[in-house]
């Protein structure tokens, strides 16, 4: 997984470097520990002092109180477009209308898959666009070629995960959560996601071929255990993957896949990039982000693009990471991407799907009981944290 001092490392370089290039302009890079982020950046957005630039994962109630300048304006300016950026991040990044940073970092999720079990299984890689149908009848190829003696193997490992359940409910239209992202009753137990909540549900409960896990790196143990064939988990995991010599090179990517008679749909984080509203440099931090972050040919891409997904596509292209095995996967990931439940309320973030029932169901009518008194539970969960 990246490390934040990696990218510390590769701003202060890419800022000698805007230094040198502008005689008598100062940067200083200063970090805020991940305890007490929010409050900490709130005192320093509204302190004499202000930040001017602010990298930092996407906060939706910070994001709410328009801590940042709307970067558009900018952009505008200097007749530029927002061409270079995927419109989906973009998107994501625009809060009442303003764009509030620059989307950088994205962690799409994807389907990890041991290349070695697909060989012994005498099956064909997954496809680029593939169905969750597909998934479920590969886990149980997996499961059945590479069985152990003595030891639990599973054709796949899936999390237990709000953004993975929003994915698929994403596949078939809908949502688990209302626009406003403060009620989940009549989102959640809909009909189309008690459909495609049941199809899944009953392929782990009967075929016994994909194993549940409550986390990602629940999904990562069980890849580098080789306990799974198969695992849907985040990009970062990539670098983990690498750089265990025991699973170095052995793993392949594949899209996260899409109900069948679904769209394709993807959770993705991000992390941005933003002026600060109070900066009393905004055109200096502007410069910053234009001759640093969107150009492609800036030294700041190259070092970035050694451990993270780069957001502009000129980027992208110059450096080839389109052109490394999988890369290719993940970054075409960037085209369905969505805003994530957490991202409209982050109070979702702490609610538990583990529901013994729920996921004890095997027909749609089960699944839609338990889904209608979880979804109870959760909006009673959001209302108490108001």
């Amino acid at each position: 997984m990246v490390s934040s001092k990696y990218r510390v490392t590769s701003i202060e370089k890419s800022a000698k470097l805007f230094e040198e290039a502008n005689p008598g302009v100062k940067v200083t890079v200063e970090q805020i520990a991940s305890k007490g982020y929010t409050n900490a950046l709130i005192e320093r957005l509204t302190n004499k002092k202000p930040p001017d630039l602010v990298f930092g994962s996407f906060n939706a109630p910070l994001n709410e109180r328009e801590p940042f300048a709307d970067l558009l304006p900018f952009f505008k300016a200097d007749k530029m477009t927002t061409d270079d950026l995927y419109e989906t991040m973009i998107g994501m990044a625009t809060v009442k209308g303003k764009l509030q940073g620059i989307p950088m970092a994205p962690n799409p999720l994807a389907v990890f898959y041991n290349k070695e079990w697909f060989d012994k299984a005498g099956i064909p890689y997954p496809a680029k666009d593939w169905t969750w149908e597909q998934f479920m009848n590969l886990s149980i190829k997996l499961q059945a070629a590479n069985r152990i003696p003595g030891k639990d193997v599973f054709g796949s490992a899936v999390p237990i995960d709000v953004q993975l359940f929003e994915s698929l409910a994403q596949s078939s239209g809908q949502s688990v959560v209302s626009p406003d992202g403060n009620r989940v009753s009549g989102y959640l137990n809909s009909k189309p996601v008690a459909e495609a909540l049941t199809k899944l549900l009953y392929h782990m409960n009967t075929s016994k071929a994909s194993k549940s896990v409550s986390s990602y790196n629940s999904v990562l143990t069980e890849l580098n255990t080789f306990n799974a064939g198969m695992g849907i988990g985040i990009a970062t995991m990539f670098s983990f993957l690498e750089e265990n010599p025991n699973t170095a090179g052995k793993f392949g990517f594949a899209a996260l896949p899409r109900l069948e008679k679904g769209v394709r749909a993807n959770a993705l984080t991000f992390s941005l990039l933003s002026i600060a509203a109070s900066s009393k440099q905004k055109e200096l931090a502007w410069k910053f982000m234009k001759d640093v972050i969107l150009n492609g040919d800036s030294q700041f891409q190259k070092d970035w693009g050694k451990q993270e997904l780069l957001t502009t596509k000129s980027a992208i292209q110059k450096s080839g990471q389109h052109l490394i095995p999988g890369m290719n996967v993940l970054i075409d990931e960037f085209n369905y991407a969505f805003k994530p439940i957490t991202y409209r309320n982050a109070a979702l973030s702490s609610v538990q799907l583990a529901d013994k029932r729920l996921f004890a169901s095997t027909t749609e009518a089960e699944v839609m009981a338990a889904l209608a008194d979880l979804a109870e539970e959760i909006d009673k969960q959001l209302k108490d944290k108001k």
